[in-house]
């Protein structure tokens, strides 16, 4: 089975194209893109009708197996899409797609797409016999420095010229959220502004778009980039995430913290410490920074205070809980005195 990552893809689709290809991801518009590009390569190879079916719990798997078969009556040659839009399938639906194989022929191309990750989808069994006649295509939400290149790579091709601080702004207002960034870039390209565009132009035309997820939250504080933190803070309150969800992160990486400050103290085996605690050398130096920043001391007053949170929250006398994360991120990032405490608040109520 041949792997193209989403950036391949249309190199891959100027030549011959496969008779099925697996594309499954979380990332909405790489996703998307990749879709609309094998439907633009299936037309300019003759496979001029489409077919779209969506698995769902009331799917009849005989409409697969139909397609499959028929011959149309306008053309020879057709795209049959297949979305997987359950996250666990049936019996039928997994018998379906085991039997895949031998109905595939040169007259039709299958996609297969969902928004379950690759890795997950890849370990099963009908997944794995189509490995000689498919193309897996896995979609990855992009890191930082990827984000990066991509929005610089899309700016190119679209005749935008951004300075270095135009383009960092660009991607912190539109974090996580590629899809965002794109039509922010489409808005920019009609705007005909003076190029190239520096940042001080640029914020007055950006919305905030970023998404993130609490470990991405977690990733700035170890860091201690205390602006990028509380704008992650900001935006996940924003998407109505739980605070208690932010609160136990927070308390774990606490934890966590503690032990490999104890290890450090007592002259312990830190590396074994690491791999006990799943956190894998790509992300060992964020929790070195934080422990650089964080004494044993520090440590045990977050956990006190994240206590309190715990309490007042639940005891329904936090009337901002919003303010009270922000104060606990505060504290992750950077010691600061102790002028305010959750705990002092608590014993006040």
């Amino acid at each position: 089975m041949q792997k193209l990552y989403a950036n391949q893809l249309p190199q891959h689709l100027t030549g011959t194209l496969a008779p099925c290809y697996l594309l499954f991801g979380d990332e909405p518009l790489q996703k998307l893109e990749a879709i609309d590009a094998i439907r633009a390569a299936a037309r300019n190879q003759g496979y001029s009708e489409r077919i779209s079916l969506t698995a769902d719990a009331q799917f009849d798997w005989n409409l697969l197996s139909n397609e499959l078969q028929a011959m149309s009556l306008f053309s020879e040659r057709r795209l049959i899409e297949l979305e997987l839009s359950q996250q666990k399938l049936s019996a039928a639906a997994n018998d379906a797609l085991k039997a895949l194989p031998q109905q595939l022929h040169s007259d039709i191309i299958l996609l297969i797409h969902g928004e379950r990750s690759h890795s997950e989808v890849s370990k099963l069994a009908w997944f794995k016999q189509l490995q000689n006649q498919a193309v897996q295509i896995p979609v990855y939400a992009l890191d930082e420095r990827q984000s990066q290149q991509w929005l610089r790579e899309r700016a190119r091709q679209l005749n935008l010229q951004l300075s270095s601080e135009a383009l960092v702004l660009l991607q912190q207002h539109c974090a996580g959220n590629l899809l965002a960034a794109r039509q922010e870039l489409e808005k920019l390209t009609l705007a005909d502004l003076p190029q190239p565009l520096d940042a001080s132009v640029l914020a007055q035309f950006l919305a905030d778009h970023s998404s993130f997820t609490v470990f991405q939250l977690v990733d700035a504080i170890l860091q201690g980039q205390a602006d990028d933190a509380l704008h992650r803070l900001q935006r996940l309150c924003q998407q109505d995430t739980e605070p208690v969800i932010i609160a136990w992160q927070l308390q774990k990486e606490v934890l966590q913290l503690r032990q490999l400050q104890q290890a450090g103290q007592w002259q312990q085996n830190i590396n074994e410490l690491y791999k006990s605690l799943a956190i894998w050398p790509k992300r060992q130096p964020l929790y070195q920074n934080a422990l650089k920043r964080l004494s044993l001391s520090w440590l045990d007053y977050l956990l006190q205070e994240l206590a309190a949170f715990d309490r007042l929250y639940k005891a329904g006398q936090l009337g901002h809980p919003d303010v009270a994360l922000a104060h606990l991120v505060t504290l992750f990032v950077k010691p600061v005195p102790k002028a305010f405490s959750l705990q002092q608040q608590a014993a006040y109520d």
